[in-house]
């Protein structure tokens, strides 16, 4: 095994290049751009596209620090069994009233041998340890099966409240917009949650061609209408009562065309939502049998049915599929600074998703995996923004991007890669996984190879790429290349450019 301090340096010097590199960058993007007033600006094409606003992601929307909380236990290391004390007390500490504000239970430096998932059910809980080596906080999962280290799971589902959706009356609602109308504003306030509800029709399954993907595998199927029921999250910033305008939050991250399905917003609640919980400075260690051993720890860290929560300086080692899994119930969850490291499992399908992310307006940034297959990642319908930034791939066994089935607005920023990074018509590939992902932003990226191509009536973009363009030999177009390999493009982060405006 690679030491983890020689990996941490390795990473130093791969950001120090890209630095250097974006740093010297004098390219601009016709897409965005500084500006007279040097703010950023955006182009539009003919219906009004646009490369859209990712800045919305993340903790309380990235408008918030993370708290630093209050000690109210530490627990120390027995040198056995650590599940039922390390339980006890998270349960304990969920039941104390500490006015909102987060309760720490503190880990003191030192091995915990844990053998069955820890469950966090509660606000307010933060799990803290004294760092993410082998002289801090160090857990070991000894689970002789496929199990989560660490479970933040609320409960639940959510309510759309049907009854009061209003179709969307705009004929075309360009990527980007933060406005529309609807048919009716009268139940409608500000500061409301609501869905962007964007339910698919078979003409456009068969636009983009998902009704006659050729040479399916055993087991693989077409897409079906049915199965494309998209569902954005958004809060309504202002209510124009006398044309029905509605401005949200956060823009529209796919296109919204009356020919191709039925566009409603509806409002919603999930109650059972827990958030303000996290997990940071922890070395989080599987113990396994042999090199692919597929009966052990399998995700250190698991977030479903959670808000506004964060996973800081946490390295997760030998675990068979995650660091971090954001599941599709999960929104505004930060992930900083965290690393996957040399899991162990075959290196094959459905293993090695280093920071795997389903859910919405979520932020994985500073990360780094090492011999993994899917590192950074989305599955299938993943509803957009969520933005990969700042992150590092080494050894590894497959592709960065989105993974299967119509992943929609995610944005890869300054992401170095050894391998791959594709956004592409993967065809028959696994079940008929087809169109993988549209309005998919590569910023800046930098991998040995990539497959970027444009659905039809969608874009993928990838701008200011250093490595070779494959996907250029195979049959669907290109999406959208800009100054590749020319050293990047300004701003260097678009993230960041756009939090900052």
């Amino acid at each position: 095994m690679h030491s983890i301090p020689n990996f941490k340096s390795n990473l130093i010097a791969c950001l120090f290049i890209l630095s250097y590199l974006t740093t010297v960058a004098q390219t601009t993007s016709k897409w965005v751009y500084k500006n007279k007033e040097n703010k950023l600006a955006y182009w539009h094409d003919s219906l009004g596209n646009s490369i859209p606003d990712f800045s919305a992601v993340g903790y309380h929307n990235g408008q918030k620090p993370f708290p630093k909380g209050k000690i109210i236990a530490t627990l120390l290391p027995s040198g056995s069994d650590d599940t039922h004390a390390l339980q006890y007390l998270i349960d304990s500490v969920s039941n104390l009233t500490t006015d909102n504000e987060p309760r720490v239970i503190l880990l003191k430096a030192g091995n915990y041998n844990i053998n069955s998932t820890i469950n966090i059910i509660s606000n307010n809980i933060i799990l803290r340890g004294e760092g993410d080596t082998e002289k801090g906080t160090l857990i070991t999962f000894n689970a002789t099966t496929q199990r989560v280290l660490i479970s933040i799971k609320g409960k639940g589902k959510m309510n759309k409240q049907v009854q009061e959706a209003q179709p969307i009356t705009d004929i075309y609602v360009p990527v980007g917009a933060f406005s529309f109308h609807v048919k009716n504003v009268k139940q409608l306030h500000i500061g409301q949650p609501v869905l962007i509800n964007r339910v698919a029709n078979n003409e456009w399954i068969h636009a983009i061609g998902m009704d006659e993907i050729k040479d399916l595998r055993e087991g693989g199927k077409n897409w079906s209408a049915s199965g494309f029921d998209l569902s954005y999250e958004r809060i309504v910033t202002a209510i124009d009562k006398k044309t029905g305008l509605i401005t949200v939050n956060i823009p529209v991250m796919m296109a919204l065309d009356d020919k191709y399905g039925e566009n409603t917003l509806i409002p919603y609640s999930f109650k059972g939502r827990i958030s303000e919980c996290a997990i940071e400075n922890i070395l989080m260690k599987s113990t396994y049998t042999t090199d692919n051993d597929e009966q052990h720890g399998w995700e250190a860290i698991s977030i479903e049915a959670a808000e506004n929560c964060w996973i800081q300086q946490v390295t997760s080692l030998h675990f068979g599929q995650s660091c971090v899994s954001i599941h599709s119930s999960a929104k505004n969850i930060t992930v900083d600074n965290c690393s996957c490291l040399d899991p162990i499992s075959k290196i094959e399908g459905g293993r090695r998703y280093s920071f795997n992310c389903d859910g919405q307006l979520n932020l994985i940034k500073n990360c780094s995996a090492r011999n993994g297959r899917h590192d950074y990642v989305t599955g299938a319908r993943v509803c957009g923004p969520n933005v990969f930034t700042h992150c590092t791939a080494t050894l590894t066994h497959a592709d960065i991007g989105p993974h299967h089935r119509w992943a929609t607005g995610t944005l890869y920023d300054c992401i170095v890669s050894d391998g791959a990074m594709n956004a592409q018509d993967r065809g028959n590939w696994g079940t008929g996984h087809g169109w993988s992902g549209a309005y998919q932003v590569f910023w800046n990226c930098t991998s040995a190879t990539a497959a970027i191509q444009n659905p039809p009536m969608a874009y993928n973009w990838n701008i200011g790429f250093i490595g070779k363009n494959e996907g250029a030999k195979l049959v669907r177009p290109n999406g959208i290349w800009e100054a590749t390999n020319l050293g990047g493009v300004l701003p260097h982060s678009l993230y960041q450019a756009q939090l900052e405006k």
